[in-house]
């Protein structure tokens, strides 16, 4: 028999032998562990003689059939634990007839870890408070508390009987609570022991295993409502760290706003009395719906004096995503593992629609466009790979391999595109469908195109075939030609597709442009591309257009190249293309043409004509500073594909454009980056965030000259700063340098932040984007503190993630042995972290010697040091891309 490439395949999920119908639950919270009783009633499927739960790292103590979980008696069964397989097989006293309903209780112990973040784990409370307790069940966390069938599919009600120390403030889980036996709304003292309290949910809407939660903790709370056009009112909870509720007001009404908008645009209300938000120290996660408490963790939840820009963006994006999971996920849940980009896709869509009212639109599709072209973490990088790229997976080994930028950013872009080719109204249609077909049941990915197929009267067929199940995305082409004689003018398509693939389905919106930068009326549209090749013609043109504005606010997820690529076109685009996201694509792609230059010629000369539109861009006082930030932003990472794995020569090139940026306007700069005052104080965390996005843009310029008189400017910057955004981008910035007192200022700020969980990120950040040779050091001397917890995720990423971005430091042979070193040292304690370590080296196919010698090495001690029972996940994708280099040659 061949070894299975996944340890988890599609085949592996059969149908359900039973319906689970009801869970009786009673947990007991003590320090070192958790009691569970948990009652399953049940009705078979099939005849069964025994049957197989879900259970992994638990101590089984009883199994029973019951006649009901009131049934203090009920006939022991005989059982297998298998836990090398995490399967407690229960034999039953006789076969049990198909339709037959029946009841199984079992009694086991559960022992929280502090680093192992599923099932129940030890999160941190405050001081001198009984232990905290938080759950994660997604995917596969709820064995990890008690035996289940721990499948989408097994849906069921709930009621939740939790009992912990008198001392926490809450006890949480799903549902509402029992008005009979907590008719004040809180936990009662347990009769006869008056050290701990007791509290009853009832959740009277079906469920999956995976949306538990059981809370128990110590929290500050604040209270507030929102009501719907209908008149009805819903209670909002935020369970805040002590002494902390003043940083989550500003959230509460993001939250209320979201509720509230969702019902308006999704034409969903929520159905549970109380929706809760829960702050949670520890997770690899940045949230999670558990229907109806949402868990967000602490540093995003909170909005303070620590708190970055990008985490104000964050905690937009986070509340209204997880509170849209009420609908889809909670409600309308994935059928297996397999389908899970509907549950995400769709939310994320619902997620970027929200802030795009809330900031700028175009600034927000740019950050969007961003997060597809992350060179470590992005879909497009991870595709170029090989490796993965397909939105319903062939396989895992670990479901956290499905929580990545294919499914939260790919899967998005296709459902954006789905509703670019079937128009808003026809997509509202569908959606509306499907949510209505399969409320409160499960659905795969053919139920969500069939709801769009019947709705829109066309196949999908095409477009779900390519987009689901291809690993690699389109390259067009696209050529322009006015023709005087007849008016006409026509865009010639030509699509690239991956081996294999016949063409994909795909929108292109566009316009065309007179020669006063304007949109020629009639001509703005969305065109429909399915073929190899296609011609979209404008009939009564009068004047020549000056030029097609194509692929606008990236209407298709893939690679555009068009014939007028010359740079007098590309500038011609950047000054009149009416479309602000088109004009940042136009000078991107100008400064790809040197970039790309210098990385095969490092002495290549940078065209003047480059710097001229530069000149331009920075001294224009009319565009908004979030739009010339991006026009000013210099990266490394190449758009041409070609060069992505240069990546010496990458930073070599970016050190070159901005020499000849600071040699020709050093004193523009200077007078630009002094100009922007972002060190008053708004109304509002939004107010100035363009503004410092604009002054670090000017700040990454600048520090490239590495003199005193840059060395000044940071550190006058940093004291005069009154934001978080403006101290680390200083602080960042002042890490690059050969500042002498660089080290001091830096152990000044650790003082200063490390007793708080966000400022404490924030430095760790600092530390790990360093460009001097001490960074390795610097690093692991963080690691040594006594304040550091590498079993504290947020942490962990902070520390570490940097150095996977940073091209200067990790391609280097010390880099590249350093972060093999923690990576192997990191498998068993974070894997999610360290997978995404493990990212880096994620091209090694396509390396350039020695560095694919180098990283091949890498891996091989990799995978022989990190075994697949401690870490599935790294040892599975360290040694995926080893194949690859063999399969390739």
């Amino acid at each position: 028999m061949s070894q299975r490439r996944f340890k988890y395949q599609r085949e592996d999920f059969s149908e359900l032998p039973v319906e689970l119908n009801h869970l009786t639950i009673y947990l007991k919270f003590f320090e070192d562990r958790v009691e569970a009783r948990n009652c399953l009633e049940m009705t078979s499927l099939e005849d069964l003689s025994g049957l197989e739960l879900d259970a992994r790292e638990l101590t089984i103590h009883q199994v029973r059939m019951v006649n009901g979980p009131d049934d203090e008696q009920g006939q022991e069964l005989k059982y297998n634990y298998r836990e090398d397989e995490n399967k407690l097989e229960i034999i039953l006293p006789g076969t049990l007839r198909k339709q037959e309903s029946f009841f199984i209780e079992t009694q086991t112990t559960c022992i929280p870890s502090d680093h192992i973040l599923e099932g129940i784990y030890r999160d941190v409370g405050p001081e001198g408070a009984p232990q905290q307790f938080i759950s994660q069940c997604q995917q596969w966390g709820f064995q990890r508390i008690m035996p289940i069938l721990d499948d989408c599919r097994a849906k069921c009600t709930m009621t939740t009987t939790l009992e912990g120390d008198a001392r926490y403030t809450h006890l949480i889980t799903n549902g509402n609570i029992d008005p009979k036996n907590n008719p004040l709304g809180k936990p009662a003292p347990l009769p006869g022991d008056p050290n701990r309290q007791v509290i009853t949910f009832h959740n009277p809407i079906p469920m999956a295993p995976y949306l538990f939660l059981a809370a128990a903790g110590t929290w500050d709370e604040l209270v507030d409502q929102v009501t719907y056009p209908s008149g009805r009112a819903v209670r909002l909870e935020y369970l805040v760290p002590v002494g902390q509720v003043e940083h989550v007001r500003v959230p509460m009404e993001i939250l209320k706003e979201s509720v509230l908008w969702v019902e308006k645009t999704q034409g969903y209300e929520y159905t549970n009395d109380v929706y809760r938000t829960i702050c949670m120290t520890k997770s690899n996660f940045g949230g999670m719906e558990n229907m109806g408490n949402t868990t967000i963790v602490t540093d995003a939840a909170l909005i303070d004096e620590h708190t970055l820009d990008g985490f104000v963006q964050y905690a937009h994006a986070v509340i209204v995503h997880e509170f849209e999971h009420n609908q889809c996920g909670s409600e309308t849940t994935m059928e297996t593992p397999f389908d899970v980009w509907l549950n995400e896709a769709y939310t994320v869509d619902v997620e970027r629609r929200f802030m795009a009212g809330q900031f700028d639109p175009t600034y927000m599709r740019l950050n969007e466009v961003d997060s597809i072209r992350d060179p470590l973490l992005g879909p497009l990088a991870m595709e170029d790979s090989g490796h993965v790229g397909l939105i319903v997976r062939q396989g895992f080994n670990d479901p956290d391999e499905l929580i990545d930028g294919v499914t939260y950013v790919k899967a998005a872009e296709v459902i954006n595109m789905l509703r670019l080719i079937l128009g808003p109204e026809t997509f509202n249609r569908g959606k509306d469908l499907y949510f209505s077909r399969y409320k409160n049941t499960n659905a795969n990915s053919e139920d969500f195109f069939q709801c769009f197929e019947e709705v829109s009267g066309r196949s999908l067929e095409q477009f779900k075939r390519n987009w689901l199940h291809v690993i690699g995305y389109p390259r067009v082409k696209a050529s322009e030609k006015y023709d005087p004689a007849t008016k006409s003018f026509s865009v010639d398509f030509r699509q690239d597709a991956p081996e294999g693939v016949d063409a994909f389905c795909l929108p292109i919106k566009l316009a065309l442009v007179d020669q006063k930068g304007g949109d020629i009326a009639g001509t703005d549209r969305v065109f429909e591309l399915n073929q190899k090749q296609a011609r979209l013609t404008f009939e009564n043109i009068s004047e020549k257009p000056a030029f097609a504005s194509l692929n606008r606010d990236y209407s298709f997820y893939g690679a555009l190249e068009s014939s007028a690529s010359a740079p007098e076109e590309l500038i011609k685009r950047v000054r009149l293309d009416p479309n602000d996201f088109n004009r940042v694509e136009a000078m991107r792609a100008l400064t790809d043409l040197e970039r790309s230059k210098l990385i095969q010629d490092p002495e290549a000369e940078v065209d003047p004509h480059w710097l001229e539109v530069y000149g331009e861009l920075l001294g224009d006082r009319g565009v908004a500073p979030s739009l010339k930030a991006y026009f000013l932003r210099i990266e490394e990472q190449p758009l041409n594909r070609d060069f992505r794995t240069w990546y010496p020569e990458q930073v070599a090139a970016r050190d070159r454009l901005l020499e000849c940026i600071n040699n020709a306007f050093r004193v523009e700069l200077l007078e630009a980056f002094n100009g922007l005052n972002t060190y008053y104080l708004g109304n509002t965390p939004k107010a100035g965030m363009e503004e410092r996005m604009l002054k670090a843009v000017l700040l990454n310029l600048i520090v490239r000259v590495d003199d005193e008189q840059t060395h000044e400017l940071i550190l006058d910057h940093l004291r005069a700063a009154t934001t978080a955004t403006d101290r680390v981008s200083a602080l960042s910035a002042l890490n690059r340098t050969s500042c002498p007192k660089r080290r001091d200022v830096l152990e000044k700020v650790y003082q200063n932040w490390k007793d708080n969980l966000s400022g404490y990120a924030n430095y760790l950040r600092v530390v790990a984007g360093g460009w001097q040779p001490d960074v390795y050091e610097m690093i692991d001397r963080e690691r040594e503190r006594p304040t550091f917890n590498v079993n504290q995720p947020a942490w962990c990423r902070a520390l570490y993630t940097p150095m996977a971005f940073n091209n200067r430091m990790l391609w280097t042979e010390k880099g590249v042995d350093w972060l093999t070193c923690r990576i192997i040292d990191l498998a068993s304690i974070n894997p999610v972290t360290t997978s995404r370590l493990l990212n880096a080296f994620q091209q090694v196919c396509d390396l350039r010697q020695p560095w694919k010698d180098m990283t091949c090495r890498c891996l091989e001690n990799i995978v022989d040091n990190v075994s697949e029972k401690a870490s599935p996940t790294v040892h599975g994708q360290a040694k995926m891309y080893l194949d690859a280099v063999k399969k390739n040659g």
